[in-house]
């Protein structure tokens, strides 16, 4: 079984690059337009305070198509107070492929904008179709069974590793590096100078959180930074 994914991983890396499920992101786009403009109504009747469950529902409400996407509200505490929201692609057997993302509520409350909601969402959600793309490559046997780098960072946690492990271990996934690589891409287009910034990320790390994270854990000449910007480099140039 180890050899089947270590090889199904291979075939992953050798990848150019999976693209995002454009059609699926059109149609949610659709739903968070729609549920923004509610959500602002609900606002201006209840003096501007933010009610993120109030915003959950609306945003599943809107789900019409009964696309498997579910929206859900966390009113746990975050380790960074500025992540509002966070996503999961998820695979079953029966259902086939999801995503849910979790509103961190007590990030967002206050802080809730329209467009900087959507600009987060939509971005996460390319980051996690992606992940759905990979997993059509997968053999759906194996696929039942199979532990993210994720996954096999959390049980390392459990039985005594740190949250430095456990970022590790998930950084390194070879899934992950390549749907980073499309974040960082995304990125380095929005920086005032995008082709210096592609050429030396050391530069502008501050300007790029994906790569800051990623330099937070792995020295900038490990093998996981080389295979990030190569990912990075092939999603800029073939956008």
């Amino acid at each position: 079984m180890i050899n089947i994914i270590m090889k199904i991983n291979e075939i992953i890396i050798q990848e150019k690059r999976l693209q995002p499920d454009e059609d699926f992101l059109s149609q949610v786009e659709e739903i968070i337009d729609e549920a923004n403009k509610e959500y602002q109504e609900y606002l201006a009747d209840n003096g501007d305070k933010d009610d993120i469950d109030e915003l959950e529902e609306i945003l599943n409400a809107n789900n019409f198509d009964d696309l498997p996407i579910d929206f859900i509200a966390d009113h746990s505490p975050r380790k960074d107070p500025d992540e509002w929201i966070s996503a999961a692609a998820d695979w079953d057997p029966e259902e086939g492929k999801s995503v849910r993302i979790f509103l961190h509520a007590k990030n967002l409350e206050g802080k809730w904008g329209p467009e900087t909601f959507k600009k987060i969402a939509m971005k996460m959600l390319a980051h996690e179709t992606i992940h759905w793309n990979q997993y059509d490559k997968f053999d759906p046997n194996v696929l039942k069974t199979y532990k993210s780098g994720y996954m096999k960072g959390v049980e390392k946690k459990k039985s005594g590793g740190t949250e430095q492990d456990l970022m590790r271990m998930y950084l390194r996934d070879p899934h992950e590096l390549m749907a980073y690589g499309h974040d960082l891409a995304d990125e380095i287009r929005d920086t005032d100078a995008p082709e210096e910034t592609i050429r030396n990320p050391e530069k502008f790390i501050n300007e790029l959180p994906v790569y800051q994270r990623f330099r937070n854990i792995f020295p900038k000449d490990s093998k996981q930074i080389k295979q990030l910007m190569k990912y990075t480099a092939n999603y800029f140039n073939n956008n």
